[in-house]
């Protein structure tokens, strides 16, 4: 679910920014569900000059993150996704031509539109730890 009502301006200023429409309908999408979510708290920020989304657990674990770009949205399994040994590697890199690794670590996958986004749906439950 958004936690509060923070920054709630910044959902139309960032959907606004993007540049292709199936980025920002993925946008959309993702929000949405992340609004949907009983597992996450969510909510978006200025982190500097980037457009970070993120998605806390109930232990205060930042688990998954994106950052809003012209053209994709860039998302982020943090260290604690990572080390949780929950999500494949293998699997992601065979699923998403963009993963890569990042040198905190972490993997990144860019989301250009729904069709990425119904992708990652199938590896991270939104419902339940």
């Amino acid at each position: 679910m958004l936690a509060d009502a923070r920054n709630t301006h910044l959902y139309t200023e960032w959907a606004n920014f993007i540049e292709t429409p199936p980025t920002r309908g993925a946008f959309c999408y993702i929000v949405g569900v992340a609004a949907c979510s009983p597992r996450f708290l969510c909510h978006i920020q200025w982190k500097g000059q980037v457009r970070d989304f993120r998605f806390h657990e109930a232990s205060g674990d930042q688990p998954f993150s994106f950052i809003t770009i012209r053209r994709w949205l860039l998302f982020y399994f943090r260290l604690p996704a990572v080390r949780s040994g929950a999500y494949s590697r293998d699997l992601l890199e065979k699923d998403f031509r963009s993963f890569r690794e990042n040198p905190q670590r972490e993997w990144t996958i860019k989301l250009r539109n729904i069709a990425d986004f119904d992708r990652l749906l199938t590896h991270v439950n939104w419902n339940a730890p």
